[in-house]
């Protein structure tokens, strides 16, 4: 175990204890590493000319000169590098003047120059610097030249992380949970607000908070979402999440608080709270996201957040990637990665958002953090049932003390189940896989689009992420209950949503319906016939100079059906089609008409073994242009049809 260095060149134990009264938890790397070292381990080597006293860093030039102080009494602990080796670092220790205890990973290559963030780092964490000239030379003097035999494996980010070695360990700050064969290994982060820190027990957790989820569909929902983030990355799956939409004061923050405190304490708590906020620069939130990797990230109000930048927000949480950036000696660095599990909470959706901020959703964009339904239709604004309590203003409360006090401590023993499970024999990622099949199988209707099954595998993986933290005895709720609420949230879901097939087509069949609604009658010019209709039901047409049409998009004249019913037929002009319903899809024309055209709300004829999706129409005049000819009696039904 390396201590304080000497006089001897190494860094060695003064023989002192910490003070009793330092800060909780900053030793953990510490002891690691002792308990992983030899007996007989080396010390840590220091530069010669050089004394740690018990006042601090001396420089002992030697051959008569002086020797002076540097800076105050530290430690030097291990050596530092990721495991591609090209970051090494060192890990300081020391105490400020209130004798709370400090660690940082001081990365060598800010040793190249002058130093200056090295000496600003320490001196803002309470350790005395000299100021002198000859004094800050020697730091970076010393700094570069020390070294120890120990050894400790630095990862960016939270979460998973599998040695060379082997094993699987999940990394948090100040401690890492599971099974790890030679290293220790530590997360390599700035000091930062500590949202992982424990309150409570986890009896206490189970009792409070988890009991309160039973029979509470979306409760139970938001609190599995937090089981979700860790399995996630062991089975591939990508970022994303859901949106708690609904009307403000009904508990859509309660349930991101429940959730929360799964890993740490609720919002509204200062600096340390888990639950953070979309009022923030997309940068910034990089850096969130990465402190919650493979974890949750509740998140609440997107009403906050700019509306401009909501879809690309979206894009970055899901794909898991910040931006690139240029290095100042050219190239570029490595850009932040991490898979989060979101749980967001807003009155409005994401997509109304994005359109006041002049920007329109796609249906990729939405699909990765659903619009979940908050409200539950007959309950208590977002809850089902109120355990005892008079009312669900009184349930949140409930739910809020509880959280306040209970927190942080079930995510530790879940990551922990979780990696003894993948230090045994059993296949534990193809049984994750295997249940997520089988929800999926079970609740998805059949012949549902894609989107609607990528939907339902993100909720499959929250049912069997709930599931598995009740078989490890976390949650204290019965066998199926996480599979049944998340069941009943996908069903109404899919009830808002409007059917089981493509968004996009649901946007296509809402603006068709939306432009004949609001045009039909004053941008279609009308045809009158003059002759009787036919056994065919078709009409002669004629221009009818009785009605001025403005801005004109087409034509429109009425056919007599088999059953003997009129029927508008509304034949549009293809560049006005894709002009005016199309293009503002962000959709192509042509693969707009193919989508109306396989619904069967506009004709087409054979060619070539083909299907063409415009129709020669005689119009006087104009001779026989190629119209798309929209069915009056096809586009009258809601998104359901």
């Amino acid at each position: 175990m390396s201590g304080r260095a000497n006089g001897a060149g190494h860094a060695g134990s003064n023989g002192a204890k910490p003070p009793k009264h330092a800060s909780g938890g900053k030793g953990t790397v510490r002891r690691a590493i002792a308990e992983a070292a030899p007996v007989a381990a080396p010390k840590a080597t220091i530069p010669a000319g050089f004394e740690m006293r018990e006042n601090g860093l001396w420089r002992v030039p030697g051959e008569g000169k002086a020797p002076f102080r540097v800076c105050g009494p530290f430690e030097i602990i291990a050596e530092t590098r990721p495991q591609d080796g090209t970051d090494w670092g060192v890990l300081l220790r020391w105490h400020d003047r209130d004798v709370t205890e400090h660690e940082w990973i001081l990365p060598r290559r800010l040793l190249a120059g002058e130093a200056v963030e090295v000496r600003q780092h320490l001196a803002a964490c309470g350790l005395d610097v000299e100021a002198s000239d000859g004094a800050r030379r020697a730091l970076v003097q010393f700094l570069a030249g020390a070294g120890s035999p120990d050894r400790v494996r630095t990862v960016p980010t939270t979460g998973w992380y599998t040695p060379l070695t082997g094993g699987a360990v999940f990394v948090l700050p100040g401690r890492s949970v599971g099974t790890v064969t030679g290293e220790v290994v530590c997360l390599a982060l700035e000091t930062g607000p500590n949202i992982y820190q424990p309150k409570g027990t986890l009896p206490e957790w189970r009792d409070e908070v988890a009991r309160r989820c039973l029979e509470n569909s979306r409760l139970m929902l938001g609190v599995a979402c937090a089981f979700a983030g860790p399995l996630a990355p062991l089975i591939g799956s990508e970022g994303g999440g859901f949106n708690l939409r609904g009307d403000s004061s009904k508990g859509k923050t309660t349930i991101i608080d429940a959730a929360a405190s799964v890993w740490g304490a609720p919002s509204k708590t200062g600096p340390d709270a888990f639950v953070r906020q979309w009022r923030t620069t997309a940068n910034a939130l990089e850096q969130t996201a990465a402190a919650h990797n493979h974890v949750l990230l509740p998140m609440d109000e997107m009403g906050q957040a700019d509306p401009k930048e909501v879809p690309e927000t979206l894009y970055m949480l899901a794909n898991g990637t910040g931006k690139d950036r240029a290095r100042a000696a050219g190239g570029n660095r490595k850009p932040v990665t991490f898979t989060n599990i979101v749980l967001s909470s807003s009155e409005e959706s994401a997509a109304r958002l994005a359109e006041q901020g002049g920007r329109r959703m796609k249906a990729g964009q939405e699909v990765r953090l659903l619009d979940i339904p908050a409200i539950v239709p007959g309950g208590y604004g977002c809850f089902d049932v109120l355990h005892g309590e008079p009312d669900g203003g009184a349930f949140a409360q409930a739910v809020r003390r509880a959280v306040l006090e209970q927190h942080g401590t079930v995510g530790p023993a879940f990551v922990e189940a979780i990696a003894a499970k993948l230090a045994g024999s059993v296949d534990f990622r193809a049984e994750v896989i295997a249940r997520i099949d089988d929800w999926t199988r079970v609740n998805v209707p059949a012949g549902a689009d894609g989107q609607v099954r990528r939907a339902a595998g993100r909720l499959a993986l929250v049912a069997v992420a709930g599931e598995i933290a009740t078989e490890f005895g976390l949650t204290g709720w019965p066998a199926g209950a996480a599979s049944a609420a998340v069941g009943k949230v996908f069903r109404a879901w899919m009830d808002e949503r409007g059917g089981t097939g493509s968004r996009e087509d649901m946007h296509l069949f809402s603006a068709v319906r939306r432009f004949i609604g609001a045009h039909g009658s004053s941008r279609f010019e009308p045809l009158r016939s003059e002759k009787p209709e036919d056994a065919g039901g078709q009409v002669e047409p004629a221009l009818d100079d009785r009605l001025k049409t403005i801005g004109r998009v087409g034509y429109r004249w009425q056919e007599t059906t088999e059953t003997g019913e009129k029927v508008w037929i509304f034949g549009m002009q293809p560049e006005m089609f894709d002009a005016e319903i199309a293009a503002p899809l962000g959709m192509e024309g042509k693969d707009a008409r193919s989508r109306l055209g396989k619904a069967g709300m506009i004709r087409g004829e054979k060619a070539g073994g083909e299907t063409r999706w415009t129709i020669k129409q005689r119009i006087p005049g104009l001779g026989r242009p190629r119209l798309i000819l929209i069915d009056g009696s096809k586009i009258t039904g809601g998104d359901e049809d």
